[in-house]
């Protein structure tokens, strides 16, 4: 497997509490990974050190075969790794159209020249569906769309991997089917996925492989049907195979 992302051997401690123990995770150019697990198995932990928003207490993260722990969120931004969070960070007096394009001016490395700026930021409102909201102040859009708005927010910094935090939690079905489009449409387009998620369904539907933690340690990693048939997950996340589809927040 061609290594496009790596997480090498590692921990992160919080006052004596290890939050990640010694977790090693490969990522090749142009997949769907999935990171699943219980609340408080150390998942948002393990993007906050991706992103560079944690300095991991031991081991690195090396993207395109360099050493990117320690260089800060907006550096490892404009080297290409993008996220979206659990909790919408939308600002919210603004309209989508201006959202976007705060990410073309300041989240790459090389910003959108401004007279360029409104037409690829219709285009990225295109590829999530809000190309109808443009002028729409983001406080008064819906939960489902303000989702749709961080991820066009996150596509807007031009991410070769995209960390995807929860982006389904707390959609109805119908919405949760336009929100895997629109993934399956992102990748489509080059872009390397990293997902948290609880809800198996969507794992299964997008993901190639998983990796599971449990109490911040890897306790399986594999295909998604290998992964919810493994003894380990059944017990720490899932209950019961049986159960899965019944226990998307467990």
């Amino acid at each position: 497997m061609s290594r496009f992302l790596e997480c090498r051997k590692i921990s992160k401690v919080f006052g004596g509490i290890k939050a990640l123990n010694n977790v090693s995770l490969s990522v090749a150019p142009h997949s769907i990974v999935g990171v699943i697990g219980p609340n408080g198995a150390g998942k948002t932990t393990l993007f906050n050190i991706i992103s560079g928003s944690l300095l991991p207490s031991t081991g690195e993260v090396i993207f395109k075969g360099k050493r990117i722990s320690g260089m800060g969120p907006a550096r490892v931004c404009r080297l290409g790794i993008a996220r979206t969070y659990q909790l919408v960070r939308p600002f919210n007096s603004l309209s989508a159209m201006e959202n976007v394009m705060i990410g073309l001016a300041f989240g790459r490395a090389e910003p959108v020249a401004r007279r360029a700026r409104v037409a690829e930021a219709f285009k990225i409102l295109q590829m999530v569906g809000l190309e109808g909201k443009t002028n729409h102040a983001a406080e008064g859009l819906t939960l489902v769309e303000k989702k749709h708005l961080e991820i066009a927010r996150a596509l807007a910094t031009a991410p070769q991997i995209l960390l995807l935090d929860e982006v389904v939690s707390g959609l109805n079905p119908t919405e949760i089917t336009r929100t895997v489009d629109t993934i399956k449409q992102i990748q489509k387009r080059g872009i390397t996925i990293i997902m948290v998620e609880h809800i198996l369904k969507v794992v299964m539907a997008l993901c190639e492989r998983v990796v599971v933690l449990n109490y911040g340690v890897q306790i399986a990693e594999g295909t998604p049907e290998q992964v919810v048939l493994d003894e380990a997950v059944i017990e720490a996340y899932i209950g019961s195979f049986e159960d899965a589809e019944e226990k998307p927040h467990a």
